[in-house]
């Protein structure tokens, strides 16, 4: 047997092989911090490894950095963490839960508490950070009080101990990739003139009192930590001491008998080599973007006992069987690393995987949230002149409430996600016989075929669907009903709207511009829009006064002193849309940032972010779709109530734009 595919005792466990799965950020867990329940289903799938080691989970509240990073100290994540641990021990792995309090690198806009970040020092890191309103440049943190330093300690203690209640094997300490205790030993983080900061043994001290106190709860043999000497990540500069530190820390760290050193190797084999001579216990490197013929040379070599991966177990539920069998593999798909639902998670397909059923959720009345269930169904396949179609989102656009008659009298009467719309956005996966107008993997909309129902795949008559717009993203494109809210949002950002106001609409076919057009209209603004050639009677239905065809008419020529101008196309459309701005008018761009940077001197441009709603919807069609979550409606919001509905929901507890309760 290799060596890679051996037994190998860790600590008190026995592992199946030599092979860890490494820690990697998905961005999946509910709003409050608890793992998605599809959480279970990922690790689970990706057990062949011998250990499987978690995303960076968070220890408190001040620790989160990103958004939808799941915590391990309330007692809701604790029972979240337990389905994934029984998960992953059924299936005979075993399972290190990764604490990882990200310091500066935080925004207060993804944090429970919208507090100040805290670090070693009031250094910013000089980067930018994704959160709901899109990217933003990180501020600079607050500095820790020594007494602060010391409950972070104990908040370390007490999600070490949480964890192991949730059932976790043990925890591994993120001392890496430019996080909390990494800034620590850096110079460019930690300015400090106390016992933190300065020489090498008081930059060294944090990491080793968070492991002394974690190894001294749950025990040394449940306890690691892992590194990334000379990582650059999120301004780190560990400066010419960074060495020298390393090797003192680890020599530190063997004193206390620790589980494992876990090393992100980023080249520097002489600092690797000083390590394995300074740690006698169990090591694990990881070389991020390792050649496939290199897998298990360190381990054969005897430089490490255990070798992590992330992309290729992320992309390989059956990674071990794969190189065993020297099996091609999946190639992982950075579009869908964080966030979203079971694409790009729980979705890889294992070697000779059967074409499995899909889950579905069906309604026998329509606009009944009560009536929802949960079946299973035949994948459909492509007849004649179909095409089989991937569905990313599905929901209600303005083509629905024109079906219904007029302009909908209570906003959103409909639970979010809208799983009961008309109107689907997805990727095509097969062709029926004499299907020519698209090729697999064309992004497409149009309706949905089976009204009020939501499945993973559906077959549409070739007829029925229209190429995606590319400044569309799915969620926009199938017009689910946050996408009306955000069109309401963005219509107002640059103030009210009165009647007898010119407004020019780019993308009034989408979702966001369909809305857009309506809520216009109802304001009693006179609206222009623009569309493509196909969309043009649709957009004209909403009730657009003039509607251009952008690929063959100019708009300056029918559009002149416009009030507010929405831009949900970019491109050469904004670039032109300057020109036929009133003295006052303004642009709204929900395309990209970067319009801030092109407006003209006295103009003004403004930036309305709308696609950070995304992972929500998705992670929420799927849990409705694995029938973990029932939506029920809790609130009908009348259209003049929208700014209160908006600020009760931005304010409560739940993210979401409209009032609706979600029951699990």
């Amino acid at each position: 047997m290799q060596p890679l595919f051996s037994p190998f005792s860790l600590g008190r466990y026995t592992l199946s092989n030599r092979l860890a799965m490494a820690p990697m950020t998905r961005s999946r867990a509910r709003p409050d911090g608890t793992p998605g329940l599809a959480a279970a289903t990922y690790y689970a799938q990706r057990a062949g490894v011998g250990l499987i080691v978690t995303e960076g989970t968070q220890p408190s509240d001040d620790a989160q950095g990103y958004l939808a990073t799941p915590g391990i100290y309330t007692d809701a994540h604790v029972a979240g963490w337990k389905a994934v641990t029984q998960a992953v021990h059924d299936k005979g792995a075993h399972l290190f839960i990764q604490l990882m309090h990200a310091g500066r690198m935080s925004h207060p806009d993804n944090t429970p508490h919208h507090r100040q970040a805290v670090a070693p020092s009031a250094i910013a890191p000089d980067t930018q950070m994704f959160t709901m309103t899109g990217m933003q440049p990180i501020p600079a943190p607050r500095a820790l009080t020594t007494d602060e330093i010391r409950q972070t300690v104990a908040d370390f203690r007490h999600a070490a101990r949480r964890a192991i209640e949730a059932g976790a094997d043990g925890v591994e300490i993120h001392g890496a990739n430019g996080y909390l205790v990494q800034q620590f030993f850096a110079p460019s983080a930690n300015d400090r003139a106390d016992a933190y900061g300065g020489p090498i043994e008081n930059r060294a001290r944090f990491a080793i009192e968070v492991a002394a106190a974690i190894a001294e709860e749950i025990g040394a043999d449940r306890t690691a930590i892992r590194l990334s000497p000379g990582a650059r990540l999120g301004g780190i500069d560990e400066g010419p001491q960074g060495p020298a530190l390393y090797r003192y820390l680890v020599a530190e760290l063997d004193k206390l008998g620790l589980a494992y050193v876990h090393v992100m190797h980023t080249g520097d084999e002489a600092m690797l080599a000083d390590i394995r001579r300074l740690w006698r216990g169990a090591l694990i490197v990881n070389r991020p973007g390792r050649a496939r013929e290199q897998i298990g040379a360190d381990v054969a070599s005897g430089l490490a006992e255990l070798e992590s991966y992330g992309q290729g177990v992320l992309a390989n539920p059956d990674f071990v069987e794969r190189l065993k069998t020297n099996a091609p593999m999946n190639e992982a798909d950075p579009a869908t690393f964080y966030g979203g639902g079971a694409e790009g998670y729980t979705d890889y397909p294992a070697l000779g995987a059967a074409d499995p059923l899909q889950r579905a959720v069906l309604f026998r009345a329509y606009g009944s949230a009560a009536s929802a269930e949960v079946a299973e169904i035949a994948r459909p396949a492509a007849g004649p002149g179909q095409v089989l179609v991937r569905v990313r989102a599905a929901g209600i656009n303005g083509l629905d409430w024109k079906v219904r008659e007029g302009f909908v009298r209570e906003a959103f009467p409909l639970q979010l996600p809208a799983v009961l719309g008309i109107e689907l956005a997805g990727v095509v996966e097969a062709l029926g016989p004499g299907a020519s107008r698209f090729r697999v993997g064309d992004r497409v909309m149009g309706p949905l075929g089976g009204l009020g129902a939501y499945a993973d795949f559906v077959a549409v008559d070739e007829a029925n669907l229209v190429r995606t717009p590319h400044s569309l993203d799915d969620v926009q494109a199938a017009g689910i009903p946050v996408a009306a809210v955000a069109a309401w949002q963005s219509l107002h950002h640059a103030g009210p709207i009165a009647a007898g106001q010119r407004i020019l609409i780019h993308g009034a076919a989408g979702g966001l511009g369909g809305y857009a057009v309506q809520y216009a209209r109802r304001a009693g603004a006179e609206v222009f829009a623009t569309a493509s050639t196909a969309h043009i009677g649709y957009v004209r239905s909403l009730g657009a006064a003039h509607v251009i065809d952008y690929r063959s008419e100019r708009f300056e020529s029918v559009a002149r002193d416009i009030d507010l101008v929405l831009d949900y196309v970019g491109g050469d459309v904004l670039d032109r849309s300057w020109q036929v701005l009133s003295k006052d008018g303004a642009i709204v761009g929900t395309s990209s940032p970067d319009i801030l940077a092109r407006t003209p001197p006295g103009r003004r441009g403004l930036w309305f972010m709308n696609k950070a709603d995304a992972p929500l919807l998705e992670r929420l069609v799927a849990e409705i779709a694995q029938g973990s979550l029932r939506p029920k409606l809790a609130e009908v919001v009348g259209f003049n109530d929208l700014p209160a509905a908006i600020e009760r929901n931005r304010t409560g507890p739940r993210i979401g734009k409209v009032v609706a309760d979600f029951s699990r």
